[in-house]
């Protein structure tokens, strides 16, 4: 009876896995929308923390955006953060565009992203407001593509796909094959198949009369998932949100295998608070664990060909959909990455329904319902 099911959880996971990379496909492959008659203004909102890796060339494809008038306004809680340095010396080769560069403390809430976010809005002048992540490097045509989004019937905000790359050590390989296979295909399912918002706020676009209809940032910023629920907010209103097929590049830097495992236990907590019934069904959508859990139970031909199949196809999607994107690694690395990528989330799948607290920029945070956040002595 184990076995059999373990057999037909592997199907299950294999078909979800296939699935994912479909949808994925899709919305890479969806044409964009017509450009709209007229280009609106925009305000780039930047929150800057630290000392990204390549965050001088992430913050300078910003200052050679192909579109009639934008501006830039960086912001930083700590005016001794040396991010602002940076921000201070790529924006002076760029004096005909507008940029502000703003160090403030002030808060609106536990977040300290919004919190930059608020100071940064404070400054802008225009409309419609692009929040784009320090790790972003944009492509010239990067605004026309959102815009043309946004501008369609209906559409109250867009956010982008992305491309993780620029990856160092196990963990940043690790955590490039999970955001351009997983994350990616799971943002396109949630578009493809069931039309819900899903968000992810490394680039979104809004315009400022949404952002406020829903109560701003000093609502978003009680949350831990604030792109979430902003998109899950402007549904409400009656708006599209909708998902750009052009991806934007995520620079992730050198990272260990524990920061691996960090960030992605944070990202597992907030989609269990956001969907306790999707989280419980996120362990359905990979076949590898069911593969080989039956190969140590019953160890034998069958089972070996079960798991070596689960191994040949998770790894065959992942080199796919990285291609896909312009992400071109060694195909030997997949089965490893892939093996030992596996074990991980499966170990780690568990423990958002017993511990509720995250370790976020030096703050001990409680997360409640819609990922709440409810600060904790340290």
């Amino acid at each position: 009876m184990v076995a059999a099911s373990l057999y037909l959880l592997t199907a299950v996971g294999a078909a979800a896995a296939v699935a994912l990379w479909w949808c994925q496909r899709s919305v890479l492959r969806s044409p964009p929308p017509s450009a709209p008659p007229f280009a609106p203004h925009v305000s780039i909102l930047k929150p800057l923390r630290g000392l990204d890796d390549g965050l001088e060339e992430n913050l300078r494809s910003f200052f050679t955006l192909d579109y009639p008038r934008y501006e830039i306004v960086f912001a930083a809680g700590d005016e001794a953060d040396p991010a602002l340095e940076v921000a201070h010396r790529v924006s002076a080769e760029y004096p005909w565009i507008p940029c502000r560069v703003v160090a403030d403390p002030a808060t609106v809430g536990v977040n300290p992203k919004v919190n930059n976010l608020a100071n940064a809005a404070l400054r802008a002048g225009h409309e419609v407001l692009l929040i784009s992540d320090s790790n972003v490097r944009a492509a010239p045509d990067h605004l026309r593509a959102l815009v043309a989004h946004l501008e369609a019937p209906g559409v109250g905000l867009v956010s982008s796909t992305f491309r993780a790359t620029g990856e160092g050590g196990v963990g940043g390989l690790l955590e490039r094959v999970q955001l351009n296979t997983f994350v990616m295909g799971g943002v396109c399912a949630m578009r493809r198949m069931t039309h819900m918002p899903c968000v992810v706020g490394k680039s979104m676009m809004l315009r400022r009369a949404d952002l406020e209809r829903i109560g701003g940032f000093a609502f978003l910023g009680g949350f831990l998932a604030e792109d979430q629920v902003c998109g899950e907010e402007v549904r409400a209103l009656g708006r599209i949100v909708e998902v750009s097929g052009k991806p934007v590049d995520t620079l992730l830097g050198r990272k260990s295998v524990r920061e691996f495992a960090s960030r992605h236990l944070r990202w597992a907590r907030i989609r269990r608070h956001i969907s306790p019934v999707g989280y419980l069904g996120e362990a359905l959508l990979n076949p590898l664990p069911f593969g080989v859990a039956a190969l140590a139970l019953n160890p034998g031909w069958p089972t070996l060909v079960l798991a070596a199949g689960s191994l040949l196809l998770m790894s065959s999607l992942a080199a796919t959909a990285e291609r896909r994107m312009g992400v071109r690694r060694r195909l030997a690395s997949y089965p490893v990455l892939e093996l030992l990528r596996g074990s991980i989330i499966t170990l780690l799948w568990a423990v958002p329904f017993v511990s509720g607290s995250v370790m976020w920029r030096g703050n001990r945070l409680k997360i409640g319902p819609r990922t709440r956040l409810v600060r904790l002595p340290s």
